[in-house]
């Protein structure tokens, strides 16, 4: 995302397709509120409040609007109220570290979610097609991203009642109340947080891949790509995001293209079996693999920020257009190219697909460039939601307390995406558990009962249907939460019994021995079978 020009600061008013200048993965906390058109008497409801906002880019953003209190009361006598503009101004006075007003279109807006959505999650399609079989594989990915675009839908159709509406947290808080908000905003740091841990682990065990010679344990590699990391997220602002963004997409799609090349040359072994629906599959098993299919379609959290970013969000929904082909093509040609030439066997980690050789040391220097990418994003946008929430005032202070703090919030989150990383150090469980238990509050709950409360505060009534296929949505979200948590945790728990428990060495399918990686020797040339216990 280019930073554009500077204005020299100033502030924009937000209302009805006019940009702003929040950036995406925005996060916000409530600085104070303020009395500005109302009296000084206690019982008088404030018609405007200042909050301060976050930016992953390093910005810092002071939002005055009229406060969620003053429009709830006054919806409740004037149905076909609409909330009045917003003015964001850029930072604090001093501050000189500020982007100007962004005035994206809807195809730059969908050139970054598909830089931003199509990322990890797509290295375990192959087996979700071998745990669900062809058809129900199939019908998951379309149905996910039929599901995308009407929750973007009802999102939009929020946002256009409240137009100060920046991130879902604001959503919350206009529609539901300051106790939705904050759990809203609790959810998104446990997510980030669970997110980033699944991106650590990645970038360790790229990284063991990319030098599978060199036999260190798997917390070894995943403390070494930590330290790479780590001066990294020491930026503050991350100028060349368009690059950053380009970049991680064509270094995951080389990635997973050079294994799609490499089945396709080896070709298909004639034991290899596959199912119209798998023999297996039981309701547990199908909803935890719902669970990781849904990951790959994640993103809703963030959609309110994207249209913060747009010349007119009305125009969000034309995103699919061009989001919405490549991402479904992608998805269902790695799904289904995996499950052809590996059936069953297909692995949730879809470069095990391939033999040690030169091919699976790019692939994984590939990834851990996605990886990486990916981390110094994500951990600028949790860092600097930890740096508003401790120091709101010292957020861009150029001198060594704001360093220093910028230092400290910035570590916390490495040590505990660590912690993560090595509790859980199965990428496909991790990622079915993200999908499974924080995705769906945020990117599904959350907006369906936002939508319904807009609804009924504006007087709007929702039609027979409407109540069935809100209630059915909020029912399939919490039954997804539930029973597909349930199945990855009993898996975690087996898995940590079989290969070993958190902090163990996990030397699996990265070592170049056929104690640790038997599969990946075969496909290399070894006769693992011939060597003695």
């Amino acid at each position: 995302m280019s930073a554009g020009r500077s204005d020299g600061g100033g502030s924009q008013a937000v209302e009805g397709g006019t940009g702003s200048n929040m950036q995406p993965f925005q996060t916000s906390m409530y600085m104070h509120t303020r009395n500005i058109e109302g009296g000084s008497s206690a019982n008088t409801v404030s018609t405007r409040e200042v909050v301060q906002r976050s930016g992953m880019f390093g910005k810092s953003l002071i939002v005055e609007r009229e406060s969620c209190a003053s429009i709830n009361s006054t919806l409740r006598s004037n149905r076909s109220y609409k909330s009045n503009e917003a003015t964001i101004s850029n930072g604090f006075a001093d501050d000189k570290n500020i982007a100007p007003p962004q005035q994206a279109s809807w195809v730059h807006i969908a050139a970054i979610i598909l830089s931003e959505v199509v990322g990890a999650g797509v290295l375990t399609l192959s087996q979700k097609y071998a745990q669900l079989g062809w058809v129900l594989s199939t019908l998951a990915i379309l149905s996910f991203f039929a599901l995308l675009v009407f929750i973007s839908h009802l999102m939009l159709e929020v946002k256009k009642v409240f137009p100060a509406i920046l991130n879902m947290s604001d959503a919350a808080d206009y529609t539901i109340g300051r106790w939705a908000y904050w759990v809203a905003y609790v959810l998104l740091i446990i997510l980030l947080l669970f997110i980033l841990g699944d991106y650590l682990l990645l970038i360790g065990k790229s990284l063991g891949s990319a030098f599978y010679s060199v036999h260190l344990c798997q917390p070894w590699w995943v403390l070494i790509g930590a330290a790479l990391v780590f001066p990294f997220t020491q930026l503050r602002t991350l100028s060349s995001t368009a690059a950053l963004c380009f970049l991680s997409m064509v270094t995951i799609v080389g990635s997973v293209a050079i294994v799609i090349v490499k089945l396709i040359v080896n070709g298909r072994e004639p034991t290899v079996e596959t199912f119209v629906i798998a023999e297996d599959i039981t309701f547990t098993s199908f909803m935890q693999s719902l669970s990781a299919i849904y990951f790959t379609f994640s993103g809703q959290n963030i959609f309110y920020e994207f249209m913060a970013e747009m010349k007119d969000y009305r125009d969000f929904m034309k995103v699919f257009i061009i989001a919405g082909p490549f991402q479904v093509g992608i998805y269902m040609i790695v799904g289904s190219v995996g499950y052809h030439y590996k059936g069953t066997e297909a692995s949730g980690y879809f470069l095990d697909n391939l033999g040690f050789g030169p091919a699976y040391r790019v692939a994984s220097a590939l990834l851990f460039f996605h990886m990486l990418v990916g981390y110094i994003i994500m951990s600028n946008v949790l860092s600097r939601i930890l740096h508003i929430a401790v120091s709101p005032y010292h957020v861009n202070d150029k001198g060594w307390r704001g360093k220093f703090e910028w230092l400290g919030c910035t570590s916390s989150v490495l040590v505990l995406s660590f912690v993560v990383a090595n509790a859980i150090p199965f990428f496909d469980l991790l990622t079915s558990l993200i999908g499974g238990l924080f995705l769906p509050p945020l990117c599904l709950l959350f907006p369906v009962v936002c939508y319904v409360r807009m609804r009924i505060l504006t007087g709007v009534k929702l039609k027979w249907w409407e109540w069935i296929l809100h209630v059915a949505l909020l029912s399939f979200g919490v039954v997804m939460m539930v029973v597909s948590t349930i199945a990855t945790v009993k898996t975690l728990i087996l898995n940590w019994s079989t290969f070993g428990e958190p902090f163990s060495c996990h030397c699996e399918k990265v070592w170049d021995t056929c104690y640790c990686s038997p599969q990946r020797m075969e496909f290399t040339g070894y006769n693992c079978s011939a060597i003695e216990p």
